[in-house]
């Protein structure tokens, strides 16, 4: 009888030792941040987390560039709960990496007049990065990509209880945010499965080497045709290169220019169909 009681005592010790789920009864949209070892610095990001969130269960994760300050209202917490609650897409989270929008040095234009340039500038744009004659900014690009893809996401994804595998991995930018997220497509194609990137700026594709034997990720590209006709160029090389390694791309123009809300439209049409629940 002693024996029988001491092994029901045990069992019911470790039940009450293992972990429970964390699970939402509404959807959450917060801030959070990391101490980045290559940023040298304290990093924002957003989390997106959909209604009844469980953490013994795995999503989908689409990461962002551009997060920044959550407003009453936010356009990413009511596009995402209200195609999640109609059943027109399957929950899932968003990540939005915030950058560093600072005045990190100008530009002398004449007259007097200065163009100021932002640590962001020289986080997402490698051309942008690569000119300047100051050490620090010079390593900008190449240390924010090892932000994201090294710190940021190993980190969300522990605390979350995640481990999802590369074709559960999402991208999603806009100008030189998916600039950054094209050179971070071939750079790293195996850690991110799809690539959201729209009216693409400062992303130097086509100087870019692209290997026969690497699956690069699914990419859906738009651009303006209102936009600065390099924009079309680079679109149509990597239809050509996509063609060429015979892998999957659905690249096309829209109406308009370098448009947010028009983005915005976008990201709701392009995330209804790829995350549908049919």
């Amino acid at each position: 009888m002693k024996k029988i009681i001491g092994i029901l005592i045990i069992s019911l010790y470790i039940n009450s030792c293992e972990e429970k789920p964390v699970i939402s009864s509404k959807s959450e949209f917060y801030t959070d941040s990391i101490y980045s070892k290559y940023l040298s610095e304290y990093r924002k990001h957003n989390i997106y987390l959909p209604n009844g969130f469980n953490s013994k269960k795995k999503y989908p994760i689409l990461y962002a560039t551009d997060g920044g300050e959550i407003k009453e209202n936010n356009f990413y917490k009511r596009t995402l709960d209200s195609l999640i609650d109609n059943r027109i897409i399957n929950p899932m989270i968003m990540i939005l990496s915030h950058s560093n929008n600072k005045v990190a040095d100008s530009v002398d234009m004449g007259n007097g007049k200065k163009f100021y340039l932002t640590f962001r500038n020289y986080e997402y744009a490698n051309d942008i990065a690569s000119i300047s004659e100051d050490s620090l900014l010079k390593n900008k690009f190449k240390n924010h990509m090892l932000y994201f893809n090294d710190e940021l996401i190993l980190k969300v994804e522990n605390e979350l209880n995640q481990n999802p595998n590369k074709k559960d991995r999402y991208f999603y930018g806009t100008s030189n945010g998916a600039g950054f997220g094209l050179n971070l497509l071939n750079k790293h194609p195996n850690k991110i499965g799809t690539y959201l990137c729209f009216s693409v700026f400062g992303g130097d594709i086509q100087s870019k080497t692209w290997k026969n034997n690497v699956y690069y990720p699914k990419l859906y590209l738009r651009y303006g045709n209102k936009e600065d006709i390099s924009l079309k160029k680079d679109a149509e090389f990597l239809k050509l290169k996509y063609k060429e390694l015979n892998l999957y791309a659905d690249i096309s123009d829209f109406e308009g220019g370098h448009d947010s809300n028009k983005w915005n439209e976008i990201f709701t049409e392009m995330i209804s169909k790829i995350f549908t629940t049919e």
